[in-house]
């Protein structure tokens, strides 16, 4: 009888283990019903099941659980069997985005910047409020947080499925996060995104032509209000030099492209004024860059990619008379007089039109 009773109860607590086995199985995918255009009931349900088992392992589960977590959440709206549809995207993003704003809000930085990389594949309208609010340094303290969900708008608005209306708000929010950032990685990073707006491939008749525009007038702006921060004040947004040579030289990169041929003048036009303050920039910090290694290899950078831009501007816009001035040598070798003889030339050309409109 006892040997009965110990067998039964064996097979009991086998049967429970089974049990909690099947109940601990992760949900099927959801990639055969992401692209379709309508979802019963039952359909709705499984996106909701699917959302919630993940996303408690990104929340509570070991690193492992949680970087599968953050693959499995990205899957339904990155499959190979074809592009999610808006009422599918809308649906997921509806059941995921409130436990991602948490988890972002939360103290885990290894957990946050896995839900800021979800809310950038998910490109829907509410994953973009949590990325835009992360991004601005009067919400969001933590650096690496604004880095991170900087770099998660950029792959919303390369991916995702935006109205040109939500861009173009987007694209001047970032704007605004950049006239403030005062840590050069994240408006680096700010700074290429408005960089990719302008060249946005959102067709013409979807608003794509007032899109590239916008990114065009915001990304020359950027340039030069962070300018104005390094020129004035005190020198504490000296360390912004390392966000600004990039954006020159993606400046220059636009100007060369084939496809910009139409705007080229433009983008002449408008940059070749902000790329003579470089002088200003460098002459008025001259002591502070000098002081720091990694902050004078960055102005010589700096300096040299904006004298071969103007120069090559010049010699497209203007007939002659382009000065031929090289003042890296001069900055390494400490001749500030010559980086002065260098900025009155360019002055002079600057100064006068087509560049001051007059």
């Amino acid at each position: 009888m006892l040997q009965r009773r110990a067998s039964f109860l064996l097979c009991l607590t086998g049967l429970l283990f089974i049990s909690s086995d099947v109940v601990a199985m992760p949900p099927s995918s959801l990639t055969s019903i992401a692209a379709q255009p309508t979802l019963d009931d039952e359909q709705k349900q499984r996106v909701g099941e699917y959302a919630q088992y993940w996303l408690s392992r990104l929340e509570t589960g070991t690193p492992e659980e949680a970087m599968r977590a953050r693959n499995k959440l990205i899957e339904p709206v990155r499959s190979m069997l074809g592009k999610s549809s808006a009422l599918f995207r809308s649906t997921y993003s509806g059941d995921v985005v409130p436990s991602l704003k948490k988890i972002v809000k939360g103290d885990d930085l290894f957990r946050a910047v896995n839900a800021l990389q979800i809310a950038g594949f998910l490109g829907s309208d509410g994953a973009m409020r949590l990325l835009v609010d992360t991004g601005d340094s009067d919400m969001e303290p933590s650096v690496e947080k604004r880095l991170w969900a900087t770099i998660a708008i950029r792959e919303a608005l390369r991916s995702g499925e935006l109205s040109p209306r939500k861009v173009s708000s987007t694209v001047r929010s970032v704007a605004r996060s950049a006239s403030q950032e005062r840590d050069w990685r994240v408006l680096m990073r700010e700074m290429e995104t408005l960089a990719a707006a302008s060249q946005s491939d959102i067709p013409r008749d979807q608003g794509g032509d007032d899109i590239r525009e916008l990114g065009r007038e915001l990304q020359l702006e950027t340039i030069k209000t962070t300018i104005d921060r390094m020129t004035g004040g005190n020198g504490e947004n000296v360390i912004l030099i390392h966000a600004l040579r990039p954006s020159i030289l993606e400046f220059r990169q636009q100007y060369l492209d084939p496809k910009m041929i139409e705007h080229r003048r433009e983008i002449g036009l408008g940059t070749a004024p902000q790329l003579g303050r470089i002088y200003e920039i460098i002459l008025i910090n001259y002591d502070s860059l000098r002081s720091n290694d990694d902050l004078m290899e960055a102005s010589g950078l700096t300096l040299r990619i904006s004298e071969e831009t103007l120069k090559l501007i010049d010699s497209d816009i203007r007939s002659g008379g382009t000065p031929t001035t090289s003042s890296l040598g001069a900055w390494e070798q400490g001749q500030r007089e010559a980086i002065e003889q260098n900025q009155a030339a360019w002055n002079t050309v600057l100064d006068n039109p087509p560049y001051s409109g007059r």
